[in-house]
């Protein structure tokens, strides 16, 4: 099948860019259940406005009987090729911090700014309207192509854990939340608390969830005025809120924390280096501040997937309890609960801490030689003409993980600079119109026997 690239750009493409648009105004991060809303009223509202768009379009969809996930579906065929896609968003964070609302999609010299408008409403709805053009232009698929809705990718996966137990598994597929060309490896992730009930005379508050870089902390207590000054001098910026010092660095994605600054990590260096010291503030400033591969404390872990990453997302510190939260990302060779977990709750029961794994993702690895990872890299050779590209391992954890036959196929154009999880998330409006391209192409391939 030949597609109509000036069709598919004139006619499909500002049509899925104003859906986009809608989606971007509905704010769906985690919030408490409702009846009929797991996950929160905002996230069951996207649910429902996806749904109907698809219903629209001509698409079978359904809604899991738990309102955890929904699907959209096309064709007849008995083996499935699904579209692993989600809704969820991560909350906006300081609202100051962006240049347009984040629930306000913002157009400005070409770039679309939103929150979800890159992770991962805007790939979402590009494959949409790409089965939809497949779908106007007779296109008759060998699988039948399923889109999935995810609606917690950002937090539990209970979406997934549920769609799973309930519906058809992937024979082949994809998710579009990764990097161009292909992920072929996804690092492990371990989400893990450290906790104490020491007596403490200070007071620590910040962060949102366990893979967002800390922007932000209030602190009370000691040596306030000089733990501000040396903040400053290292170019951190701080601000008073009644009795409070506040602490204020930059949003980033958890897997790449060196990309952010977090505010808590350098409030307790600030307190540290004023002789407020002890066991947290030790290990906070001496292992962890700054040091993203925490080579000092678990030694070299690299292999051909990277190194080791580690954010600390949440501090919840006062005189009664204290809470610190770690997002690793490992690489996939790693065994996990040798060289990482052991190790950790070691030094927790020497230190009088309380080790907790709170979560852990397998990895993802699949052969570079694998039929899977051939024929989509040849795809998105044909259709993009990069001869250069090779397959990619990444410290983000997809969808690609749920189900085997499956991986991150974009996308993301330029991961070095990629928006995910900060503020003023934004895409490129040409980077989406080459998107809705490239799956439209691709799947015409890829749902072929």
């Amino acid at each position: 099948m030949k597609i109509d690239n000036s069709k598919l750009k004139t006619e499909y493409f500002p049509k899925a860019l104003k859906v986009l648009q809608d989606c971007i105004a509905i704010p769906s991060y985690l919030q408490k259940s409702e009846l009929d809303a797991p996950f929160g009223p905002g996230v069951k509202k996207v649910l429902d406005f996806i749904i109907k768009t698809c219903q629209d379009l001509g698409f079978k969809t359904k809604i899991g009987k738990d309102f955890k996930y929904g699907y959209a579906d096309y064709g007849e065929g008995e083996k499935l090729l699904a579209i692993l896609c989600h809704l969820d968003v991560v909350p906006p964070g300081n609202l100051e911090e962006w240049i347009a609302p984040p629930f306000v999609p913002t157009i400005s010299d070409g770039v679309l700014f939103g929150r979800g408008s890159l992770d991962d409403k805007g790939p979402t709805i590009m494959n949409i309207f790409a089965v939809k053009y497949l779908m106007d232009n007779n296109f008759i698929p060998d699988y039948k192509i399923r889109l999935v809705f995810g609606l917690s990718e950002e937090t539990t996966w209970e979406c997934m854990q549920s769609y799973i137990a309930n519906e058809q598994i992937a024979d082949i597929g994809y998710t579009p939340d990764g990097q161009f060309p292909l992920v072929y490896a996804e690092k492990w992730i371990l989400d893990c608390d450290i906790s104490a009930n020491n007596p403490i005379n200070y007071e620590v508050l910040g962060g949102d969830a366990y893979n967002v870089v800390n922007d932000i902390v209030k602190y009370k207590g000691p040596k306030q005025k000089e733990i501000s000054e040396y903040l400053k001098k290292h170019k951190i910026s701080t601000a008073w809120e009644n009795d409070f010092l506040v602490v204020k660095g930059k949003s980033a994605h958890g897997s790449l924390p060196e990309r952010g600054i977090n505010a808590g990590t350098w409030l307790f260096k600030a307190m540290f280096e004023n002789g407020i010291k002890d066991a947290w503030s030790d290990f906070i400033a001496n292992q962890c501040h700054q040091n993203f591969q925490m080579e000092r404390f678990f030694g070299d872990l690299t292999d051909e997937s990277g190194k080791l990453t580690a954010n600390i997302g949440i501090f919840e510190f006062n005189n009664q309890s204290q809470r610190l939260t770690f997002n690793f990302r490992i690489p996939v060779h790693c065994n996990v609960e040798e060289q990482i977990i052991n190790i950790f709750n070691d030094f927790c029961k020497k230190n009088g801490f309380n080790y907790a794994t709170k979560a852990i993702e397998p990895r993802v690895y699949m052969s570079k030689d694998s039929e899977l990872v051939k024929k989509i890299m040849s795809v998105y050779q044909e259709v993009t003409g990069d001869l250069k590209a090779t397959p990619a391992a990444i410290g983000g954890g997809t969808f690609a993980k749920a189900m085997p036959n499956v991986v991150a196929f974009g996308a993301e154009f330029d991961l070095e600079n990629s928006s995910m999880h900060s503020y003023n998330e934004s895409i490129k409006v040409s980077e989406l119109e080459m998107m809705l391209e490239i799956y439209t192409k691709s799947l015409v391939k890829l749902a072929k026997f």
